[in-house]
């Protein structure tokens, strides 16, 4: 039920800068926007003010307020974060692990944090590498999924680094090996190691080989097409620290059956 209006007088006392000083018997001084006074009023006018509750807009606003809610619940609302899934590991080796996650359904919570557990390292990309490892230590691995909907947890992954001897966990990528026969032989040392190989510098690559940093193969240069620049990958492997040996380094280690310090 609408309330009765009410009605007050006041005389304008000063108008400054948009504002009036309104005098009254009830409200002793009030500021009031000028703009709002009737066309013509200046300081010693005297005005009516009336003024009532609108309930009918309270009413529509308070609804208008609700449904907008509901509305943001049905569409950000119906999909709740749910526990990281299984943290698994690409490759570990003598100093570093490569733990790797599939991408957690955070439904329409959104992250504050993806972490690791027992070790300072953030995890914010499918797959990283942990590097400079005591050599022969078991190491945890948790995610942490922190959202404004909650906390999750996800499996405890748990592994030890390599021993020494153990060399079944060296991944290197092959830069440019001048000599062909070298290159053929560090593979199948590789081999025999139970190591693996790529041309492209992967997240659990450990180190880079080659004999001279240039991309171009040997042979080309006689051929007049040489350029001496640092090649790709070569460049990368130095970006992310990872050691350039020669392929004498695999042929070291495969000789003294044992991780060989490069």
């Amino acid at each position: 039920m609408e309330k009765s209006m009410e009605s007050f007088t006041f005389t304008v006392g000063k108008l400054d800068a948009g504002m009036a000083i309104l005098l009254g018997e009830r409200a002793h001084l009030i500021e009031f926007p000028s703009v709002l006074l009737p066309p013509g009023a200046t300081a010693g006018s005297i005005v009516s003010i009336t003024v009532h509750q609108n309930h009918a807009e309270e009413k529509r606003c308070d609804c208008e307020f609700w449904d907008l809610q509901q509305e943001i619940m049905n569409e950000f609302g119906k999909e709740s974060p749910e526990p990281p899934p299984q943290v698994q590991h690409r490759n570990f080796t003598q100093p570093s692990v490569s733990p790797q996650r599939p991408f957690p359904k955070q439904g329409f919570a959104p992250s504050t944090s993806i972490e690791t557990s027992n070790v300072s390292l953030q995890f914010p990309r499918p797959s990283t590498q942990l590097s400079a490892l005591h050599i022969n230590t078991e190491y945890s691995f948790r995610l942490v999924l922190r959202t404004t909907a909650g906390t999750h947890s996800s499996n405890v992954l748990r592994v030890r680094t390599h021993s020494m001897t153990d060399t079944s966990g060296i991944r290197v990528c092959f830069g440019n090996v001048q000599d062909s026969v070298l290159l053929e032989n560090a593979k199948l040392a590789l081999k025999e190691m139970k190591a693996d190989w790529s041309d492209k510098i992967q997240i659990d690559t450990t180190h880079f080989v080659c004999t001279t940093p240039a991309a171009t193969p040997s042979g080309a240069q006689a051929a007049g097409n040489a350029t001496n620049a640092p090649g790709v990958e070569y460049q990368r492997a130095l970006q992310l620290s990872i050691p350039v040996v020669q392929p004498h380094w695999i042929m070291a280690c495969h000789i003294e059956k044992k991780y060989v310090v490069s």
